[in-house]
């Protein structure tokens, strides 16, 4: 088998950090006490993002050092929100703080990353990983780690708010950032960005409806032939902006990107049955 495929070549064993991390997390969730529930969620959404970010350096074929540098990178992705958490009860990094640098923050006091060869690229994509759009001048491994932990994020982020959005049980607020659920509220800006078919920003938001709109408008910030597929054929998305009623504002946008859906995964299945035959 090549070795690039190979589970031990490709992470060179991150049991331990798999550890530090479910010990790190389980502290800061017992810090939480009643409150704790967002930051469960946050620990799940790790393991995730993790096995997203495997997926990807496998198919995509990474050599082991690389993976290796990815897979932490996904793994401690996060770990800044634990304590933007606990210090402002938010996830809304405009209320809080970056927890892309926070995390970075995190990770040099910790010294968890000593004895990584690539300790300092690692911290560099946590830091970086949740910038609207990255620096253009990046050295090319730590973009191609960044985009594998951006992509392995957003994948697992529309599951979630999928599963939280679209179930029967109220949503906790912090998972919205607070955004109120009013269907007559609505940003000019996002709406802009997704009949244009550009990435909506986090600073537009106005309502869960634009929330919906702009975790749909990720489809065109996919970077590997891996993530667009699932992230197409996965369906959440398409799910979260489908529930969009047809008289809101956001109307013209939900019929363009439920278009570009269809018509992506049709392209999808397409390139599929290529495959089989």
């Amino acid at each position: 088998m090549d070795d690039r495929h190979d589970a031990q070549a490709l992470t060179g064993g991150i049991q331990w950090h798999q550890r530090w991390f479910a010990d790190y997390a389980a502290a800061k969730t017992a810090e939480a006490g009643a409150d704790a529930a967002p930051l469960r969620l946050k620990t799940e959404h790790t393991r995730r993002v993790l096995a997203n970010a495997w997926e990807l350096v496998t198919a995509e074929g990474f050599p082991p050092r690389l993976a290796r540098a990815a897979l932490l990178a996904a793994l401690y992705h996060d770990v800044g929100r634990f304590e933007q958490y606990l210090r402002h009860r938010t996830f809304n990094d405009r209320d809080s703080g970056n927890h892309g640098i926070l995390g970075a923050r995190v990770l040099r006091h910790e010294g968890c990353l000593q004895g990584e060869v690539d300790k300092n690229m690692i911290g560099a994509a946590v830091a970086l990983h949740n910038r609207f759009a990255l620096p253009r001048r990046l050295p090319a491994d730590l973009r191609r780690i960044t985009l594998v932990v951006r992509d392995a994020d957003k994948l697992d982020i529309v599951r979630l708010m999928d599963e939280q959005l679209n179930s029967r049980a109220d949503c906790a607020s912090t998972v919205v950032f607070g955004l109120p659920d009013d269907p007559n509220l609505a940003s000019a800006r996002v709406i802009e960005a997704a009949l244009a078919g550009r990435v909506a920003s986090y600073a537009d938001l106005r309502s869960v409806g634009d929330f919906r709109l702009l975790l749909a408008t990720w489809v065109f910030d996919m970077n590997f032939a891996t993530s667009r597929r699932r992230f197409i054929v996965d369906g959440h998305a398409r799910r979260l902006v489908a529930a969009l009623p047809d008289d809101s504002p956001q109307a013209p946008a939900r019929a363009a990107l439920l278009a570009r859906f269809e018509a992506l995964f049709l392209e999808q299945s397409d390139v599929h049955s290529h495959d089989v035959e």
